[in-house]
């Protein structure tokens, strides 16, 4: 390989739509990409992605290039790049996947990574080791696991096993630990006070134990700790984490890469293109610059005329034997298999809808006379998801047994002057279902769900993401988590209400 090759190869890229242009190609070859990450942008359908795929694998070998790296974040729950004909294998959260118990998490991953191989995915950005010890944490939150390092460790170690059966490899994120933060690190960066003691037993945890399990891959976390890394660096662009920290005193051998460098919390303080020089000289193997396409270009460019400052040869033997292991055909489509795997995320799911304390008006008439669902409805909750319609999925699976059901979605910031006529109609119905989204960081959702209860006390109050929002609902005679809200969880709950199944789930955080 000549200079420009060995420096595309440390390089992950995008680019925009659903086909590989002769523009996107040319780009690709021009940048001699190591890989790229598809999100819901470039995804349609499943034939779609899978030729896609296809079609990038092809480019790389007709132009001299080593087979690329195809990577995803499909987490399950809220984070999932899958198409609407794809949507029966989105699994639950991994906070569902805890809160399940059993075999969940190993069925989860399983299914997640048979998916990804036949759709041409070789590198899933999953599971996340984060520990959500910040219940106000906008960007892990029900991403995680839970709040026990031990139990967390565990999981990450069962997820990642696998992942690395069905032949995907797994990227555990995001080090050293982005759970105790209130701040979104694609909105800002985030500082967090721990010092070096806390982070070895804490954060460092579930990383140790996905190590142990051979993960081959890491992602890194956009954060900065002052106690720590004196020299004002996040953690992506600090050689004390990358280097002293992960390789030498960890021991970690697997690839690292970096997030993705136009998240606010880099980019608004480094350049994209510095800022992809940076982690790379701080020892991240494959940067994702992300942004436009100028912006990747300079980036690759950046590293071109600044080589000889980088060690180029070891991540270069890496990232090479890392393609040699995980790059491999495509496996085709198995209708049996895969209406298994849907039955078995659609069991997880069923597992993981948890009660907190009394169920004394379920399971639920399809009799009742004048029900009444407040659905709040989140436009975005965070920039790493790119959004459903899970309000619609509800409504539709409570009207073929509720007729008679009025179904009201109200924005999850709810406008002060929106109350009147809700609490009107809540007063008028005969049982009252009110669907939480977010409300402990929504107080006008707060207030409202307060008032709710005070005119129809005959209420079941459902935590449709952080499971959280309970604690603010104390005297609901029913509180119900779901912790996410794909069409497998959404299902879940409606059968849940009308006594289809024995809800078993257990809680993995503290709520009250």
């Amino acid at each position: 390989m000549d200079l420009r090759d060995k420096v595309g190869q440390r390089l992950m890229l995008t680019f925009d739509g659903p086909e590989l242009t002769e523009d996107v190609a040319r780009f690709i070859v021009d940048l001699r990409a190591g890989g790229v990450i598809l999100f819901g942008k470039n995804i349609t359908g499943v034939e779609q992605v899978t030729r896609l795929n296809s079609d990038l694998q092809a480019l790389a070998a007709r132009n001299g290039l080593p087979p690329l790296l195809i990577a995803i974040d499909e987490e399950g729950g809220r984070v999932s790049r899958m198409p609407a004909d794809g949507q029966a294998w989105i699994a639950p959260s991994q906070m569902a996947q805890a809160a399940a118990g059993g075999d969940s998490i190993a069925t989860s991953a399983g299914v997640i990574a048979r998916r990804l191989r036949k759709l041409g995915f070789n590198l899933d950005f999953a599971p996340v080791a984060d520990i959500n010890s910040d219940p106000t944490n906008p960007a892990i939150g029900i991403r995680s696991f839970g709040i026990d390092p031990t139990l967390i460790g565990k999981a990450v170690t069962t997820a990642v096993q696998a992942y690395l059966v069905e032949g995907i490899a797994p990227c555990v994120k995001h080090f050293p630990g982005h759970g105790d933060t209130s701040v979104d690190s694609h909105l800002g960066l985030p500082v967090v006070s721990h010092d070096r003691a806390h982070l070895d037993n804490y954060e460092l945890k579930p990383f140790q134990d996905a190590f142990a399990a051979g993960v081959p891959a890491l992602m890194t976390a956009h954060i900065l700790f002052p106690q720590i890394e004196p020299s004002g660096l996040p953690a992506t662009l600090s050689p004390y984490f990358l280097t002293t920290l992960l390789r030498e005193e960890l021991g970690y051998q697997g690839l690292v890469f970096s997030d993705a460098l136009e998240m606010h919390a880099i980019s608004k303080i480094y350049p994209i293109p510095e800022a992809s020089f940076m982690t790379l000289k701080a020892g991240a193997d494959i940067a994702l610059p992300m942004g436009t396409l100028d912006d990747q270009r300079a980036s690759f460019e950046r590293l071109v005329e600044r080589a000889a400052e980088l060690d180029l040869d070891g991540p270069l033997s890496r990232i090479m034997a890392f393609k040699e292991r995980f790059v491999q055909p495509i496996l085709p489509p198995d209708p049996v298999r895969e209406q298994q795997d849907a039955e078995l995320v659609a069991r997880v799911a069923r597992q993981s809808v948890t009660a907190l304390g009394s169920t004394e008006l379920l399971p639920l008439s399809g009799q009742e006379q004048r029900p009444v669902v407040i659905d709040f409805e989140l436009p975005l909750a965070s920039m790493v998801e790119e959004g459903r319609q899970a309000g619609l999925h509800f409504k539709n699976l409570l009207t073929e047994r509720w007729p008679t059901i009025q179904f009201l979605a109200v924005p999850a910031a709810v406008p002060d002057d929106n109350t009147g006529a809700l609490l009107e109609t809540a007063r008028g119905s005969s049982l009252l279902i009110i669907v939480l989204r977010n409300a402990v960081r929504w107080p006008n959702q707060a207030r409202l769900l307060r008032e709710l209860l005070e005119v129809q006390p005959r209420s079941v109050v459902v935590a449709a993401r952080d499971p959280y929002d309970l604690k603010l609902a104390p005297q609901a005679p029913v509180r119900l988590a779901i912790y996410g809200d794909p069409p497998v969880s959404v299902r879940a709950l409606v059968e849940a209400l009308f006594g289809e199944f024995e809800i078993t789930g257990q809680l993995p955080v503290k709520v009250e």
